[in-house]
C-alpha cells in the first residue's frame, strides 16, 4: 500500500493514482425501475475507491447501439447528490457520481456540512476531503470501463467543488473532451483564506480563528488542491461561469487567474454571486455541452 503524506502537488497525484491502482473497483449495477424511461435505462451503480470506500452513482444509458457521448456531473459540496434532470439524457450516457462521505457513499465516513471542508485539514494524511479527488478519478474510470454502452466523447460539468473536481479530472485524463465548470471552489488559493467570506469558504476562516497556530499547516494541505496550479494540463475547452460579487465560493480574482491559466477557457462573468449566472447561464451551458457532445437540441 502507498502511505504517508504527500509533500507536493505532484506527489499527491502520484500517490492518489497509485492508491486507485491498488483498489479493484468491483462495480455492481442495479436497474432502477422508477427512474428508467422508454428512452433510457437508469442504474444504481456501486464501486470501490481508494481506502476501501464503497461509492454510489446514478448511471443512465439511452436505448440503442451507440457509441454514445457521455456527460458526467461531478458532485458539489453537499450531503445529497441526486439524479439530475437533463435534456441530453435521451442521446447521452449520464453519470452522477458521489464522493466519500456523501449520502449513499458514507459507510466508512459520514460527512458534515459545514464541517467536511476542515475535517483533518492540518495534514494531507488526515484531510478527509482529499479523497474526493481520488473518487472523481475513479468515477471516470468506471464509466469508461462499464459494459452497458459504448462511450464516445466525454464531457464533464459541475458547480463549486464539483467544478474543481471536473477540472482536476480533465487535467489527469486525456479522454475528457470538454468541461463546463461553474464557480469553481477556490480551495488552495489565497483568496479562499481571506477573512469575512461567506460559506462554504467561511468554514476555513472559522477554523483558523479558532486555531491560529495551524495556519501554516492548513495552507500546506490546501496548496495541493489549487486548481490554478494544474490548469495548464487541462487541454479540453472549458466554459467557466463566475459571479462578479462572489465572496463565498469563487471570488472573481481567483476565477480570472484560473481562466487565464487554462489553455482554452471561455469565462462568463455575471452580475451576481455564487450562483454564477444561475438560470441564464444554465441555458448557455446546456447549448455549449450539446455542441461539444454533438447532440442536437
Amino acid at each position: 500500500m502507498t502511505t504517508g503524506a504527500p509533500s507536493s502537488p505532484a506527489a499527491f497525484w502520484e500517490q492518489t493514482e497509485a492508491q486507485l491502482a491498488e483498489t479493484p473497483p468491483d462495480v455492481f449495477l442495479e436497474r432502477d425501475a422508477f427512474y428508467s424511461q422508454p428512452e433510457w435505462e437508469v442504474y444504481r451503480m456501486r464501486y470501490y475507491s481508494s481506502g476501501g470506500h464503497r461509492l454510489f452513482a446514478w448511471l443512465s444509458v439511452p436505448h440503442g447501439d451507440g457509441p454514445f457521448p457521455a456527460l458526467v456531473r461531478m458532485p458539489d459540496y453537499a450531503s445529497v447528490h441526486d439524479i439530475i434532470y437533463t435534456s441530453l439524457r435521451h442521446r447521452a450516457v449520464v453519470l452522477n457520481p458521489t464522493y466519500r462521505g456523501q449520502r449513499n457513499s458514507d459507510a466508512l465516513v459520514r460527512a458534515s456540512y459545514p464541517g467536511l471542508l476542515t475535517e483533518g485539514i492540518d495534514s494531507p494524511q488526515t484531510y478527509t476531503l482529499l479523497g474526493a479527488w481520488a473518487d472523481a478519478l475513479r468515477a471516470i474510470d468506471v464509466l469508461l470501463a462499464q459494459e452497458q454502452a459504448s462511450i464516445g466523447t466525454v464531457a464533464l460539468t459541475g458547480a463549486g467543488l464539483g467544478a474543481s473536481l471536473a477540472l482536476a479530472v480533465a487535467a489527469r485524463r486525456s479522454n475528457v473532451a470538454a468541461v463546463a465548470a461553474d464557480t469553481p471552489m477556490a480551495l488552495g488559493h489565497p483568496a479562499a483564506l481571506q477573512p469575512g467570506l461567506g460559506y462554504p469558504l467561511a468554514e476555513l476562516d472559522d477554523y483558523l480563528r479558532a486555531h491560529t497556530e495551524r495556519r501554516q499547516a492548513v495552507e500546506g494541505t490546501l496548496t495541493l488542491l489549487n486548481s490554478a496550479n494544474y490548469a495548464t494540463a487541462v487541454k479540453a475547452p472549458v466554459l467557466m461561469s463566475a459571479g462578479r460579487f462572489d465572496r463565498g465560493l469563487c471570488p472573481l480574482p481567483f476565477a480570472e487567474e484560473l481562466a487565464a491559466a487554462l489553455p482554452d477557457c471561455d469565462l462568463r462573468v455575471y452580475d451576481g454571486a455564487a450562483e454564477g449566472g444561475g438560470h441564464e447561464h444554465a441555458h448557455v451551458r446546456a447549448a455549449w455541452l450539446a455542441e461539444r457532445l454533438g447532440i442536437s437540441t
